[in-house]
């Protein structure tokens, strides 16, 4: 199931990831007889998100009684019922960042890259979108909002091996400075 799930949301321009499991009784050599697990569910889209609900609502249900043709080799007949219930604890509606932030953002990006360009290419600089509760999706119900990210080693982040070089630090923090003094410098010019 875990493994369908990310195969799915990954053909729908999504992520699912598990960072909870809990088999019990949780002794080596046993078959659980009761498996738990969390699934987080992030798209661009609420739309997309709703659909790979119902979809993987539908998929597990099916795997659970060993009658999909789709999975196979994940479910081989198991010979005994198994259940699953689904339980939504949290739904966070997509935020999409204000169009001048992002454009501030992302001038600042290209423009930092230009001046260091044998250290770190203009192609570095991507439009991503996050999934993360970050503050700022608080703070966009507020004021124009965007993000900076700056790149991990290996792109590893929120684990504790993660890395920024001291360099991709300073590179992210000039350009926020380069952001907010081209938005500052928007907001002037408009009032």
């Amino acid at each position: 199931m875990i493994v369908h799930a990310q195969h799915l949301a990954a053909t729908k321009g999504a992520l699912a990831s598990t960072g909870i499991l809990a088999a019990l009784p949780g002794s080596t050599n046993t078959v659980p007889g009761h498996v738990r697990f969390s699934l987080d569910i992030r798209a661009p889209l609420d739309a997309t998100l709703d659909e790979l609900e119902t979809a993987l609502q539908r998929d597990f249900d099916a795997l659970a009684r060993g009658e999909s043709t789709a999975f196979a080799a994940a479910a081989p007949g198991h010979g005994r019922p198994l259940s699953v219930s689904w339980q939504t604890d949290t739904v966070s509606p997509a935020t999409h960042f204000h169009p001048d932030c992002i454009a501030a953002v992302r001038d600042a990006a290209h423009s930092v890259l230009a001046t260091a360009a044998a250290a770190a290419p203009s192609s570095l600089v991507r439009e991503i979108t996050s999934g993360a509760g970050h503050d700022s999706v608080y703070a966009s119900r507020h004021c124009p909002t965007s993000m900076i990210f700056v790149p991990c080693l290996d792109g590893v982040s929120h684990n504790p091996t993660e890395y920024c070089s001291p360099e991709d630090c300073a590179y992210g923090a000039e350009v926020l400075c380069q952001a907010v003094l081209r938005y500052d410098k928007l907001r002037s010019a408009a009032a």
